[in-house]
């Protein structure tokens, strides 16, 4: 079990993971035969778990409806020795929901959430859960929320490292304005076009869109790319980390497991090179599972994977 100097919390979504995988291959504008799984997700609060199971006890400042999903939600975190005492149950609200279709490449074809819960965080939210926040030396933002809560949370937090994870490319668009105020990103390609205004088309592309982030005062970049691995970038270091992943069930929270990697590589003060390995091995085991993270993720696991 690893010794943790660093606490992180996170602030980030908790919400319902509705995923449709087809049978066979996937016909739009039809009835799909397909196996159907009802699981708990969100980046924040699948960066949070994925954390836990590897070794580690974050915080998580988040909110979800007081209903029976909401309070399962939170009540499986505490299972995990999550702080959770920054989570509100709402009363009047619904437990943010998203469903996922995937193709026959077990891909994500699309997807559609309900986040409206999420507007409940704002800067009184925030000032509300400060003693949690403030005990933290890590702090993981995630782009469900307003650029404006985004920019709010960094200018008060700035003493802290600042970790991003985009979410999605249309939700990227709220941290491009304020990306040099993170220390840590980890966009996907298309995140990473939206945040720089660059399109990346190849590795030279790749290596403009890093210097891009490293000008504006990004320390580390990890941009994934789905099949082919990550390229990182410091200032000392720039690469790639190609994967061998093995019996793929489902993409889905792969990326999460990814961030909640980088958070413990910052944790336990890892270069950049040996926290994209970190990545790399941890998102191949979360797609070997169904859900958005694999139960069987542990640091034993991730070792015996060959980090």
């Amino acid at each position: 079990m690893y010794s943790f100097l660093l606490r992180v919390c996170v602030i980030g979504g908790i919400n319902i993971d509705i995923e449709g995988v087809p049978l066979g291959d996937l016909k739009m504008h039809d009835s799909n035969p397909a196996s159907i799984s009802v699981n708990y997700g969100g980046v924040g609060r699948n960066i949070v778990e994925n954390l836990a199971r590897l070794g580690h006890r974050p915080s998580m400042v988040s909110v979800a409806g007081n209903d029976h999903l909401g309070r399962g939600a939170v009540d499986a975190l505490k299972q995990l020795h999550v702080n959770t005492d920054g989570i509100e149950l709402i009363d009047g609200k619904s437990t943010a929901l998203y469903m996922s279709v995937l193709n026959g490449d077990k891909d994500m074809e699309i997807a559609m959430c309900d986040m409206s819960i999420i507007d409940v965080i704002d800067e009184a939210f925030i000032e509300r859960e400060n003693k949690i926040i403030e005990k933290a030396e890590i702090l993981a933002l995630d782009c469900n929320f307003s650029e404006e809560i985004l920019k709010y949370c960094c200018e008060k937090y700035s003493d802290k490292i600042l970790f991003l994870d985009p979410v999605s490319a249309s939700k990227a668009v709220r941290a491009k304005n304020i990306i040099g105020m993170f220390d840590v990103i980890k966009p996907n390609i298309l995140e990473a076009e939206v945040l720089s205004g660059m399109e990346i088309n190849d590795n030279d592309d790749l290596h403009e869109v890093g210097g891009y982030f490293l000008s504006k005062g990004v320390k580390e970049i990890y941009i994934t790319l789905n099949k082919d691995g990550v390229y990182y970038r410091s200032n000392e270091e720039e690469g790639f980390v190609k994967p061998n992943y093995r019996n793929i069930v489902s993409a889905t929270g792969a990326g999460d497991s990814f961030s909640a990697a980088i958070l413990l590589g910052k944790a336990m003060e890892f270069d950049v090179v040996k926290t994209a390995v970190l990545g790399i091995v941890t998102a191949g085991i979360t797609m070997e599972a169904a859900s958005a993270v694999n139960e069987k993720l542990t640091i034993e696991e991730v070792k015996k994977r060959g980090f």
